[in-house]
């Protein structure tokens, strides 16, 4: 029987306004009993104790309960109906009490929920092994989502964590970890017209050509729409895409531009093909945000979780960027004087 099939059989027959967890314990030590002197030594209770509780029991349950027949005490038909669950609810509700503290990975079948936009895709498969070594029971459930609703499912439980852009603002309820950093590059294909040895990059070249922009629910122009709009800058949009993942594959066949965060693209990059250029204006660097909300700080096994997000973030935010320092030049030994 479940838990809460165990738990509705006692409850819908008690006001659980008068409901008492200590009532039910002594009951249950009761019926185990049949005797209130047992019961009595069994709870920890003086027998004059457990004689009220009993007596509160009757009141409240309105039977009897337990009943003299000669030296000895039975049980009315009510209580041998509500023994056997009651037992098992009180066993069920102990070792969520004793249990709820303690996360064993190596035998956990948790499922996590973690939110994060398609864009953040270029982590999943690194957390999915890192998660997968520490936990092999453990399950992921990733779950797209951006604006408003990732603080939406953060606050009612759907979402265990985020991946999100850092919110200006603290949230109510919601505590936050910072991960890492983006900064915008454009992406275009390497055949564009408008690159080359002998053409110089600027904001003028980039605006002459259509855009990919994604547009996936949240509110606002995003980063760089904001930074163009302080300019006074307008851009031509090409197209409007649902998800990140599409704008890539779109300038690889095409002469438009995206503008996109530099770290979590150039590996897709590298693999179209693509040409990854500064962007030619200036633009706010974006902090990328591990989200939760704080009734979950102290569990166990969701520190653990939070703890492998953030880690498998910062590193491949880290690895990302210095995939695009150029090596510093080998300083040439001094050669010897001499013959």
């Amino acid at each position: 029987m479940r838990r809460i099939d165990i738990f509705h059989s006692i409850m819908h027959v008690v006001d659980t306004s008068a409901l008492d967890l200590n009532l039910l314990a002594a009951l249950d030590a009761l019926l185990a009993e049949r005797n209130v002197t047992r019961a009595a030594r069994r709870l920890g209770l003086t027998q004059s104790s457990t004689s009220h509780a009993l007596a509160r029991l009757r009141t409240m349950l309105g039977d009897p309960l337990l009943v003299r027949s000669g030296r000895q005490m039975v049980a009315t038909p009510k209580a041998e109906s509500l023994q056997a669950p009651l037992a098992r609810a009180l066993a069920e509700l102990r070792r969520v009490v004793h249990t709820s503290g303690e996360f064993d990975p190596n035998t956990s079948t948790r499922t996590f929920s973690l939110g994060c936009p398609d864009l953040v895709a270029a982590l999943l498969p690194e957390l999915m092994g890192r998660l997968t070594r520490a936990a092999p029971s453990v399950h992921l459930n990733v779950v797209l989502s951006t604006g408003q609703d990732v603080y939406t499912s953060l606050a009612s439980g759907a979402l265990d964590a985020a991946l999100a852009p850092a919110p200006e603002h603290p949230l109510s309820g919601l505590a936050q970890r910072i991960v890492g950093h983006v900064s915008f590059c454009v992406l275009a294909r390497k055949k564009h017209p408008a690159l080359g040895p002998r053409k110089p990059w600027s904001a003028e070249v980039w605006l002459q050509y259509p855009h990919v922009v994604v547009r996936t629910g949240s509110v606002g122009s995003g980063f760089v729409g904001s930074a163009l709009a302080r300019l006074g800058k307008p851009r031509n949009i090409g197209m409007t895409a649902p998800s990140f993942l599409v704008a890539p594959f779109v300038v690889a066949q095409t002469d438009m531009f995206f503008a996109a965060p530099r770290e979590l693209t150039v590996d897709i990059a590298r693999r179209l093909n693509l040409a990854v250029l500064s962007l030619p204006i200036p633009a706010a660097v974006a902090r990328v945000a591990l989200l939760w909300h704080e009734r979950f700080t102290a569990d166990p096994g969701h520190t653990w979780f939070r703890e492998h997000v953030a880690l498998t973030a910062r590193a491949q935010l880290q690895r990302s960027d210095d995939a695009q320092k150029e090596p510093t030049p080998k300083r040439n030994k001094a050669t010897p004087r001499g013959r």
